[in-house]
């Protein structure tokens, strides 16, 4: 019999192979920063961040005079009094000219040129943090359907063990065949589940190499420490507000376009223009009658615009002021909704979240219950098939709500701005304990508890023979189970279950019938308040093939009251099953009031 404290065989692989990839897993910030500029949509950022620079450049130079040289060698066929006559000319001229006045167009063009630039920055900064949230998500969908993958895995290994086992008893006449078309339609509808499952697991790994380059061999389960100030609602919007990449650059182009009003507004004044030329040189065979060979010549123009072209462009650029001063302030609404739903989310997992655990590990504890009365005919095939099935999607919530949280949170910082600070600084690997994706419960007591003894003493009140030792194989698997089982029905406040596990003619002592043992059994299980065992320093005695003890430490506790005792069970074989046939407590009973 397999016992049930101990995970399946696929648990147990599971377990090993998430052991060994946590010892060399590749830790999200170490991905991120490996692969963030190596994006497509990265790269293109960075191109118009320096195009930007290219314009501001562009705008000063306006403010810069301009220099122009010119040279002339012409061979001309000249007639002078009606005789044809052969020129050749050489001419250099030199000349400088200086806008030094135009309404302020050149002034307001570099603010706007500086302003586009901040945009572009910020649109960068955007970009890095759409791309690392990517990435984030695609790395936590990986490890979101790989532990969802493994728990229906090891559900179905368990149902296949039950269908087996429920073939076995319909050869043997005990149960109607339709119990296995029953077990059979649940296994059809996981399987379906599962391939499922798979379809989206490969799509993921997919697309997680096209992000990355790389494969996504060893990933660990990612998670992101709080910072202080985030569950305030209103500094979370105010800091978003701030810094929100997306709206920075909404805001910066707004400006921009406030000062490109200004370069239109300039083109209303008439403008100035300073102009120096110089003839250089000049040489003319033969030479002419009369020419010029040197000159300087100085030259104010004024240039006075008319017509209604510059009246359209500076009404064009007011418009397209307003224009993208709305799209500013329609962006900062979204932003603010997008953050109040996404912190409110993000809020309300964080508080199920422990919640989750508690019903895995109470679907746990059902499961092992049920499948131990439906051995012991109390239970049908149809209660142990959902309690299977519970069982599953608890641990699918659970799985589910872990990756909420980091997704949510990941999506928080990146419209603050913070994801990639935040990947360097708050994060770290928050696996899912293995206990809670297995399909047996595991008590926190039995896992902590170090590996069983075979020295310890029997109770003083029970009398045993002690035989010639036992072979190596005790029975000590088979025997946790059934401690296990004690300890779940107990917990679960299962009368039935915690009964089956004490031989029919239990002997509580101290004078006490077997009837009135029950009865007392049955009121103080019913009338706990939400009771919670927990056992130490387990030690375990084969006394012979049929006999067992077990003596451990038990701490007990039910609403305030809390005790600690030694206690010592003393099993025997009953109908081929480990049952109790003596509890002992060793030591007095330690109680009082929860704290």
């Amino acid at each position: 019999m397999r016992s049930p404290l101990r995970p399946t065989r696929l648990a147990a692989l599971l377990l090993g192979l998430g052991c060994l990839a946590q010892a060399h897993a590749e830790a999200l910030p170490a991905v991120v920063d490996k692969v963030l500029l190596q994006q497509p949509s990265v790269r293109s950022a960075q191109a118009l961040l320096r195009a930007a620079d290219a314009q501001i450049t562009q705008a000063r130079s306006d403010f810069l005079p301009s220099v122009g040289l010119s040279y002339r060698n012409a061979d001309s066929r000249d007639e002078t009094q009606g005789r044809p006559l052969d020129r050749n000319i050489r001419r250099s001229d030199a000349s400088l000219r200086w806008n030094i006045f135009n309404g302020g167009a050149d002034t307001a063009r570099l603010q706007a040129g500086g302003l586009y630039r901040d945009a572009a920055d910020a649109d960068l900064d955007n970009v890095l943090e759409q791309v690392s949230y990517e990435i984030t998500e695609n790395y936590t969908d990986i490890v979101r359907l790989r532990h969802t993958v493994g728990s229906l895995a090891a559900t179905l290994e368990r149902q296949e063990r039950v269908e087996a086992n429920v073939a076995r008893r319909v050869e043997a006449g005990r149960i109607s065949p339709a119990e296995l078309d029953l077990m059979r339609v649940r296994l059809i509808q996981n399987r379906t589940i599962l391939g499922q499952l798979r379809a989206q697991l490969g799509t993921a790994e997919y697309r997680y190499r096209l992000l990355t380059g790389q494969a996504p061999e060893q990933l660990e389960a990612p998670a992101i420490r709080p910072a202080d100030g985030d569950t305030d609602i209103d500094a979370l919007v105010e800091r978003i507000h701030e810094r929100n990449p997306r709206l920075r650059a909404a805001l910066q182009r707004a400006a921009a376009r406030k000062a490109e009003v200004g370069v239109a507004r300039g083109s209303f004044f008439p403008a100035v223009d300073l102009s120096y030329s110089k003839r250089l040189d000049n040489t003319t065979i033969p030479v002419p009658v009369s020419d010029t060979d040197r000159s300087g010549q100085v030259q104010v123009s004024f240039d006075i615009p008319l017509g209604g072209k510059n009246l359209g462009r500076h009404t064009e650029a007011v418009e397209r002021h307003q224009a993208a001063q709305a799209d500013a302030d329609d962006l900062m609404l979204k932003v603010s909704k997008d953050i109040t739903d996404l912190q409110r989310q993000y809020h309300e997992a964080r508080q199920i979240a422990p919640l989750l655990e508690q019903r895995v590990a109470a679907a746990q504890r059902v499961s092992t219950a049920y499948e131990l009365h439906f051995e012991a005919g109390r239970r049908s095939l149809n209660d142990l098939s959902i309690t299977q099935d519970d069982l599953f999607n608890a641990q699918r919530a659970l799985i589910e709500n872990r990756a909420q949280q980091t997704t949510l949170q990941a999506q928080l910082l990146g419209l603050a701005g913070e994801l990639r600070s935040a990947l360097r600084t708050r994060y770290h690997a928050a696996p899912i304990a293995p206990a809670l994706l297995g399909t047996t419960y595991v008590s926190p007591a039995l896992a902590a508890a170090p590996v069983p003894t075979v020295d310890a003493a029997p109770a003083p009140q029970v009398e045993l023979v002690t035989p010639p030792a036992p072979p190596a194989d005790t029975g000590e698997p088979a025997m946790r189970a059934r401690l296990e089982a004690w300890l779940v029905a107990w917990s679960a406040r299962d009368y039935d279950a915690y009964r089956a596990l004490y031989v029919a003619d239990f002997k509580p002592g101290k004078g006490r019938s077997t009837a009135e043992w029950e009865a007392e059994r049955r009121q103080r299980l019913a009338e706990a308040k939400s009771p919670a065992l927990r056992i130490e320093a387990l030690r375990l005695k084969a006394r012979s093939t049929e006999r067992f003890s077990t003596l451990f430490i038990q701490h007990y506790r039910a609403g305030n009251y809390r005790d600690t005792v030694k206690k010592q069970l003393d099993w025997v074989k009953a109908d081929g099953q480990w049952k109790i046939a003596g509890e002992t407590v060793l030591a007095a009973p330690t109680a009082g009031k929860a704290d």
